[in-house]
């Protein structure tokens, strides 16, 4: 067999093996795929387990909207739902007050983005990280100033009170936001002088 229909033959495979594997390539399912549709479906279904079980959840509406009339109900992208692990019996935060929390968050498909601890959670030797109430996203305001001191509550945050259509970093736009967040000390302003630098991105 001359040099030409070996090269010939070697050309072919390697064509046919970059086919394949780009075929195979192609097959591989985008992790993000009908992301918007997907997380809006799995906020519905938090939205329903809430409304199920009252006394294991707390509902909170964003604190950036007016009050509700008396036969009012808001959309389910307007609150954050809030599954109570356990209730603090320390003081509520205000906007300008500084708290320390311990937190995990992560993304409705369990990709974690950002993490103040390492595994589980133990509050013996974790170091909470301190900031603002007002200076990190809108979920995490509404719901800091609803829990208590000593609370550790799972949070659930639509991304029309995180990071909407734009997203941040490694979070994709539209991504509904979960955070598991131990609240451990309230840092009022007036013994605080100036906020303390926020440790999370701001809205």
């Amino acid at each position: 067999m001359n040099k030409s229909i070996l090269w010939l033959i070697s050309l072919l495979f390697a064509a046919s093996f970059a086919i394949v594997s780009c075929s195979e390539s192609d097959g591989e399912e985008n992790p993000y795929a009908n992301w918007q549709e997907r997380n809006q479906k799995y906020l519905d279904s938090i939205a329903a387990e809430a409304k199920a079980n009252p006394g294991e959840w707390k509902v909170v509406r964003s604190y950036k909207l007016p009050p509700l009339g008396l036969n009012e109900q808001g959309k389910v992208n307007e609150y954050v739902y809030c599954k109570i692990i356990n209730n603090g019996e320390g003081e509520r935060p205000l906007f300008t007050d500084t708290v320390a929390v311990n937190y995990r968050g992560k993304l409705i498909n369990g990709t974690v983005f950002d993490q103040s601890y390492k595994g589980e959670l133990n509050p013996s030797i974790a170091v909470p990280v301190e900031f603002p109430v007002g200076d990190v996203i809108v979920g995490w305001t509404t719901a800091l100033m609803n829990m208590t001191v000593g609370s550790r509550w799972e949070l659930y945050i639509p991304s029309e009170l995180a990071y909407e259509e734009a997203g941040s970093g490694s979070i994709p736009g539209y991504s509904t936001l979960f955070f598991d967040v131990d609240l451990v000390k309230l840092i009022p302003l007036a013994s605080n002088g100036k906020s303390a630098e926020s440790a999370l991105d701001t809205e």
